[in-house]
Formats: structure tokens, sequence, C-alpha cells
């Protein structure tokens, strides 16, 4: 995540954009977790997955909750405490104490699977900071989201341009109507309804908008901001009727239909069609979602008659006729794991599947250890198509998977792929600028050397060799050479550093004023430390370095968490990098540990950090775009033809 010093080159809705590009915490979880306090977030709270397990207690059932950590090939159950519940405002509290018994300490909050609340409240409120400023530019920012990969940011974007107050109305001059305002909730309709390969947003993305609208959080906010009437009811804006024209969409294109019910998505639909009480215009509606309709208890519901089939499952068949069906009709792998009997994902059924083209990039490359333990990637033309999927890999989930593989040529090519994907990612915004990174391996950084070089090792990856520079400093600066721009160059070149003696930013900047940027390059500084140590502005001036931004990684010192969190709420530490931002009339972007913790997000972080650094004005070559350019340039989105009648 991304915070921004108050003095900066930055205007106020770049800052807040560069926030929530970068910020890390998923929006949706997919998965049970536990809430837990943290001040170092922008939301106070961070997340992390368990599992809960009904065990028996002093002659009680309990829901004991374990966090699942991966130790080589084995995976560890850590005991985190047991779920009492609590009334809150907004319903029952799931506390998850060390015991079952009120007087033990609260640990967190147990969540099942779903929305973050803290974290969309957030994105909402940073995106409501930005249309107060300015109505345009954040209908051209969410214009410009659509076309990204975020879509978290999509789904909030969405979810506000379809709630807030410019709608089009007619704007008067005496009794007559001169013009008619801009309708910016267009946008938030559009968002909805454009099909576009990659960048759409799916049948659960459009349920997900409705979610966030309805977060008590949410509606507080759009009721401070005047939006509807209701003080019990959350508004929704547009949202219902642009979910009918969706569905009433599908519905006239049956292949859309069927192409839905096909990639698993038949059980969202009907929840669409349920929140907005849709009524088909013939029974097939029905036949094609196999959804059978239930009389109302009062009977006054009208019934129509329908052939529900049903889903067609291979239970019966034998592995020849599975591959068979597979080859001839050319279901999405999606639909192939939902129908096979358990046990049955065999060599022969996989092998099938890739033949059918059944599995797109995305999908070989998350089942590559399924490929691996059937021996499919000893299959020339299988381990081909495999490769080719890699060498297309957009982001670096391939870092992920590379843990449940056992081969260590396989582990390479994964995090090859990796590696391809972060520089592809920041290729373009790269361009004319220069990067010094510095690591603080003091001896307050002990227990957090390594995980620096893991933060370094993933961060640098992105970078051009020629334009990236690496110093290591205590009381004295030493520069780090990379002997091959990757993960395992740079892991290579960070071994036999340790961490000692004192803390002086100013020595790390000074062992690289040699490498002075280009007439028509932007300098870029990113630190990791732990910040504690006076201001160097002065070291910086000196270098001659000229740097447009910091990037700043702040780590827990060597005293461990506790002594960090007193220091913050005394406001005993040192704040060096972000003092000596602040001197130097530069904007310092705070970046979470945890944003190395998500892979998806790596690219997307240094991405967006590098686009929202400030540019020269040079009259040598082309500079770089900043966000907030890109974003201008962005034409509004239009709806479809189809939904303007």
């Amino acid at each position: 995540m991304v915070n921004v010093n108050n003095r900066e080159n930055l205007g106020p809705a770049e800052r807040i954009i560069a926030s929530v590009l970068t910020y890390t915490d998923h929006l949706y979880h997919g998965r049970p977790g536990i809430v837990i306090e943290d001040k170092r977030t922008n939301v106070g709270v961070r997340w992390e997955p368990v599992t809960p397990k009904v065990e028996e207690i002093n002659g009680t059932k309990r829901t004991v909750i374990y966090k699942l950590s991966k130790s080589g090939k084995k995976t560890l159950k850590t005991k985190l405490g047991v779920i009492t519940e609590a009334v809150g405002p907004n319903g029952v509290l799931k506390h998850v104490r060390t015991d079952a018994s009120p007087n033990h300490p609260i640990i967190g909050e147990y969540r099942d699977a779903g929305i973050f609340p803290e974290v969309a409240a957030w994105m909402y409120k940073q995106i409501v900071e930005v249309w107060k400023l300015d109505n345009e530019f954040a209908a051209r920012w969410a214009s410009y989201a659509f076309n990204q990969d975020h879509r978290d940011l999509k789904v909030v974007l969405a979810a506000f341009m379809l709630v807030q107050t410019r709608r089009g109305d007619a704007v008067l001059d005496g009794d007559k109507v001169a013009f008619y305002d801009d309708d910016f909730r267009d946008i938030g309709e559009a968002m909805m309804l454009i099909r576009k390969k990659d960048k759409d947003l799916n049948a659960k993305n459009l349920l997900r908008i409705r979610e966030v609208l309805m977060l008590p959080e949410i509606a507080a906010i759009n009721r401070e901001m005047g939006l509807g009437v209701s003080p019990r009811h959350p508004f929704l804006g547009r949202w219902p009727e642009v979910a009918e024209k969706w569905l009433r969409h599908r519905e006239e294109n049956p292949p859309l239909l069927t192409g839905l019910v096909k990639a698993g998505f038949r059980k969202t639909v009907i929840q669409l069609a349920r929140r907005v009480h849709y009524k088909p215009n013939t029974p097939k509606f029905f036949e094609e979602l196999r959804w059978k309709q239930l009389q109302s208890k009062d009977g006054h519901r009208t019934m129509v008659d329908i052939n529900i089939v049903q889903a067609e499952s291979w239970n019966e068949l034998t592995e020849a006729q599975i591959c068979e069906r597979i080859v001839a009709e050319k279901p999405d792998w999606k639909a192939i794991t939902g129908r096979l009997p358990k046990g049955q994902l065999t060599r022969a059924v996989v092998a099938a599947a890739i033949e059918a083209k059944a599995l797109s990039d995305r999908d070989l490359v998350i089942a590559t250890p399924t490929l691996e333990e059937l021996g499919l990637l000893d299959v020339p033309d299988i381990k081909a198509r495999w490769e080719r999927a890699l060498a297309k890999a957009e982001d670096s989930r391939t870092l992920n998977v590379a843990k449940n593989v056992q081969s260590k040529e396989v582990k390479d090519k994964l995090a090859e792929a990796a590696d391809t994907a972060i520089k592809k990612a920041v290729e373009e915004v790269a361009k004319n600028i220069r990067v010094y990174f510095f690591v603080d391996i003091s001896g307050s950084m002990q227990s957090s050397i390594e995980a620096a070089k893991t933060y370094v090792a993933k961060f640098l990856q992105g970078f051009p060799a020629d334009r990236t520079h690496i110093a290591v400093f205590n009381t004295v600066g030493r520069e780090v050479k990379l002997k091959h721009a990757s993960a395992a160059g740079v892991t290579n070149a960070f071994q036999g550093i340790t961490a000692s003696g004192g803390t002086d930013y100013g020595a790390g900047v000074r062992e690289l004023m040699k490498y002075p940027p280009q007439a028509d390059e932007d300098a870029l500084f990113i630190f990791v430390g732990d910040e504690e140590a006076h201001a160097f502005d002065q070291q910086v001036a000196a270098s001659g370095l000229r740097p447009m931004a910091f990037g700043f990684v702040k780590t827990v010192p060597h005293n461990g968490a506790a002594a960090y969190r007193h220091q913050q709420q005394n406001g005993e530490n040192n704040i060096a990098v972000r003092e000596t931002a602040k001197r130097l009339g530069i904007p310092c972007f705070m970046i979470n540990e945890q944003t190395f913790e998500d892979t998806y997000a790596i690219p997307r972080t240094i991405r967006a950090l590098i686009a929202a650094t400030p540019v020269t004005v040079r009259a040598v070559a082309a500079p770089r775009l900043t966000l907030v350019d890109q974003i201008l340039k962005t034409d509004l989105l239009k709806k479809p033809v189809w939904a303007c009648a």
C-alpha cells in the first residue's frame, strides 16, 4: 500500500490514486480468515488465511482456528485460538480468543469468505476524495481503470460511479432546459455492461458491486454525501436496472447465456436474477439455467411450464469415453472438472483436455503441479504448449505455483516466467527512469535483513540492469552489483551480507553518487530499513542525483513488533526517510511489506510507483507519461449501443 507525504509535488488526486492502485490487501477473500489489528496498514487491520475445525473442549464442542503454513513439502497447522461470539453494531462478531473463556484476550476476528469491509470502505473513501476534488477526473479514472487488471479497484469504482450525483439532470435557464448535465452514472453502467476479453467484469464481480454498496460502512459514506433518502436501506443507484439490462441481453442472445452456464456461472446468474426480481421473456431462460421455480408461501406467484434438463454427469462413463467427450465437445476446463467423477483426473483425461484446448494459458500455468505429478511435462508437445503459456504470463502468480512443484527444472522455469512477467509489466513505464535501491544493514536490522533481501529480489527484477544501482549501508556504504538481472542474480549478490553497526542513510547515497542520471532521466530512490536515523537531505542534495521521489519499505526493528507498536504509539521513532523527502519537497511512497507476499500485486505496485513519480520537463527525448497524464488522456467509457435504448 502507499501513503504519501503531505508536502509533495503530486496533486491530491494523484496521491490518492497512487495509494489505491498499490493497495495489496484484497477486497474479496475466497476462503476463511482472521482479521488482526495492525496499525502499519492503511485500514488498521490485516487479514490472514485460517482454517476452522470443530473440536470438543472440556465436554463442549468449540470451533478452533488454525493457521496453515508451509515448511518444505509439509503443511503445518498452528492453533491460534477458539471462536467466541458477541453482538456488534452490524451483527454477530466472531472473536478469536486464546481460550473459550471471555476473560482471555482477543487475537482477532474470524471472517467467513467474502468482502473485506475495512478495505472496501478505505478504497471507497479515497475515490470519494478524488471525486470531491474533480468530478470529471474521477470519471476518467474509472474509465482508465476498466482497461487495467486490478479487478478489486474496478469493482469499487463501478460501485461509486453508479451512485454519485452527476446523472444527466436537466439544467434550467429560467423555466427552460438550457442543457443536460454530464451523466457519469453511464460510466458505472459501461463498466458493468462492456464485454472485453480479460478486462470486463464477470457475473461474480457484478454481484460484488452490490455487496460493496450494501456494506453498512459504504452506506454510511453515501448518506453523508446525500446519496439516497432512506436512513435504513443502502442506496444502490442504477445497479438494479443495469443488472437487469445485463440479464436481458444474455436472455436475448442465447449463446451468451449458454456460455455462462458452461463457464460455471449458472448459480451466479440465478443470484443476479433473484436480486433484481428478473422476469424473463420466455421459459427458456429458466431451462438454460436449470432453475426450477418454487411457489411462494401464499401461492401468488405465476408459474410457467419449464423443462428442466439435469446437468450432464460423467459418473457412468469410462476413462476412454470421457476422453472422447472432451475431444468431441471441447468444454472448458472448469466444466470438465465439474463433470468428472471423483478420482478421474487422470493422465489421459488431462492430456485429452490439453489436446482439445480446454485449458487456457492461465489454466495451464495454474495446473503445473498436476501436469508434473501426472508426468505430462515429459511429453514434448505438452511441454512445448506449457512453455508457450509461461512465456505469455502477465503476472508473477508462477511464484505461488512454484511452491507446489518438486522438480528444480520446473521451479526454475516458473521463476523465470515470473521474472519475465514483471519485466514486461514495467518495461514501458520504466522508460527514462533510473532506480537507486538502498538497504539498511545496521545492527537494528538483524531480524529483518533476510526479509529485506527477499524484497529486493522480488522488486528489482522489473528494472533494466543498466539503469539499476544497489547499495547496502550501516555507517559505511557498499555497492552491490548484480551478475544477472533475475531473482537468482539478486539472491546471489546478497550472499554473505549480515547486519551490524550504526545507521547512516547518507552513506548509501554517497556510494551511488558515481552513477548520475542522464539528462533525459528521472531518478527514483527506494529504501528498505527501519528509519531509526536522522534526516539526510544535505547528503542527497550534495550527491547530484536529484531524485524525483522516494519509495520506502519500512521494516520492523530488531526489538520486535511489541517495541515497534510502543514506538508508534509514543512517537519515539525517527522518520529519517520521510523527513528527508519532506525537506527536499518530493513525494515519499510507503510500500507495505505485505506487497511482497502478494505475488500478483508486485508488477502492479512497481508499475504504479513509477507511473506516479513526477516527470521533469525536458527538451530532449519523450518523457514518461505520469499516472495523471494517462488518466487525463483516457476517453470516458460509453455504454454498448444495445444498452442505450
